[in-house]
């Protein structure tokens, strides 16, 4: 019997409730801004008008792709998967095996439907479960990604703890986030706080945490650039399929999509929100 869909809410805690119950309630309303990928799209030419933005959005799991350095017959655990867009195109890309996790069941349910219309559920699996309890033996992993997900850790230290537990020694962690610029006022996300659990730090932070708990060889690259097409994208979208999704989800949710995607928007013009890709390697001894 597949493994794929398993839901072990049970494990999930504390804000990460939150967050499961934000998508689980957000998705439809994601979709209509943002497509099938709930991330960022990536454009080599920013300036280019020809690139939709789901060809963007998996151009950036390309561009993340090698950050990872994914080969055939490697392991790959995505936390964070979404609807497991990113999780379905590595494997196929690469021949690896992919497990993807989040905590919204919708999410889980979705990319478990896309794993059998893809034929892949005998190469990817997905669950529901929490970062920081992973459900995995240790040294289970070559690879972790992390695609605009930490951002709702609440305690990153435990979930970077956690992922240096199912990573083989020398194993590589690669985080593609929404973080806070450097030099940039952490109260401008008070909104966005308001709106959804989240905590979004500097790279520098980061950088300091996962050396911290023993990863080495830490990189960090500014893709900020490529992504800000992403924010004309979505507020476009989002007015175009406004109708149906009020019809489907009613006017309050879609008014206070539109309110966040205005106020994100705005910060990623503005330059506040930063987005970088982090890569660095678990300790090949145990700390």
């Amino acid at each position: 019997m597949s493994t794929n869909g398993v839901d072990d809410r049970a494990g999930v805690s504390g804000i990460a409730q939150e967050v499961g119950a934000f998508y689980d309630a957000t998705e439809l309303a994601w979709e209509a801004a943002l497509g099938k990928s709930t991330h960022h799209g990536y454009w080599d030419d920013p300036g280019d008008a020809s690139i939709s933005l789901e060809q963007a959005q998996d151009r950036l799991i390309d561009v993340v792709a090698v950050a990872t350095g994914l080969d055939a017959g490697q392991r790959l655990l995505d936390v964070g998967c979404g609807r497991g867009r990113a999780a379905l195109r590595l494997a196929a890309m690469t021949g690896a095996r992919a497990d993807g996790v989040s905590v919204s069941a919708f999410q889980i349910s979705t990319a478990t439907a896309a794993a059998t219309e893809a034929g892949l559920t005998d190469q990817v699996r997905f669950r529901v479960a929490d970062v920081v309890s992973l459900p995995y033996p240790d040294a289970s992993f070559d690879v972790v990604l992390l695609m605009e997900s930490a951002c709702h850790f609440e305690d990153k230290t435990q979930a970077l703890r956690e992922i240096r537990r199912v990573l083989v020694p020398g194993g590589r962690i690669v985080l593609e986030d929404v973080l806070t610029a450097r030099g940039a006022d952490p109260g401008r996300w008070d909104e966005v706080n308001r709106l959804i659990p989240v905590s979004f730090i500097t790279s520098d932070a980061w950088s300091a945490l996962l050396e911290t708990e023993g990863f080495t060889g830490v990189s960090v690259h500014d893709i900020k650039p490529h992504v800000r097409p992403t924010y004309a994208a979505q507020l476009v979208n989002l007015a175009r399929n406004r109708d149906d999704l009020a019809g489907k989800i009613g006017e309050e949710p879609t008014a206070l999509m539109e309110h966040l995607c205005r106020v994100t928007s705005a910060l990623g013009e503005e330059g506040v929100m930063s987005v970088e890709i982090i890569a660095a390697r678990a300790p090949v001894h145990a700390p």
